[in-house]
């Protein structure tokens, strides 16, 4: 009596055998590819967290906070941008008139941190609130080019408006940034105080 399989029942196995690793090598990939992911957002999100979302007084308090913060350094070729690297990326926070920016290359090393997914639903885990659409513009990389950017707002769990600019291209020549509005107040009061030194000036 012949116990063996059929030649496509065997071959049929065979399939089954290879597809199965197949499947087992990508589905390690892709928890391979998240958890990349997963652990630079979580970067970017806690340096905003800590210094971004802190309440201030004035934005010359967010400066002076920034310049004693032991964990950051001066950033070099710009001005008033403080920066932090953690495994090889630079992380960087600034100060604004009316508010405080986040900012990562996207790619490093030919590397993709993260992507515009990653970042918003990581946000929304947080308690951020979408509010209007997203808009697409026109930006300049750092190379002076031109590239496409989206534009995101958030209303942050303690209510501030937050900008979230993600490129679509040129990852490697463009800051992604996270802009939270924290001083509007006091941009107002500059700019009334500065009309009102105009019209004395004009009397």
């Amino acid at each position: 009596m012949n116990n063996s399989y059929p030649k496509t029942v065997l071959a049929a196995i065979l399939t089954s055998i290879v597809l199965s690793g197949c499947n087992a090598n990508a589905s390690k990939q892709q928890v391979a590819k998240n958890t990349h992911s997963s652990k630079y957002v979580t970067t970017f999100l806690s340096l905003h967290q800590k210094y971004c979302e802190k309440k201030y007084p004035s934005s010359s308090s967010l400066m002076q906070t920034l310049k004693t913060a032991s964990s950051l350094k001066p950033a070099d070729n710009f001005e008033g941008v403080y920066e932090v690297k953690i495994n090889n990326v630079s992380f960087a926070v600034s100060p604004e008139e009316d508010g405080c920016t986040t900012d990562v290359m996207l790619k490093e090393n030919n590397q993709l941190l993260f992507t515009f997914e990653d970042i918003n639903s990581e946000l929304l885990k947080k308690g951020y609130i979408e509010t209007g659409e997203v808009v697409s513009r026109q930006d300049l990389a750092i190379d002076q080019s031109r590239l496409t950017i989206i534009e995101k707002k958030y209303i942050s769990p303690s209510g501030e408006v937050t900008v979230l600019n993600f490129p679509l291209e040129k990852k490697d020549k463009y800051y992604m940034t996270l802009f939270v509005e924290k001083f509007s107040g006091e941009k107002l009061k500059k700019k009334e105080s500065f009309y009102e030194t105009l019209k004395m000036a004009a009397i």
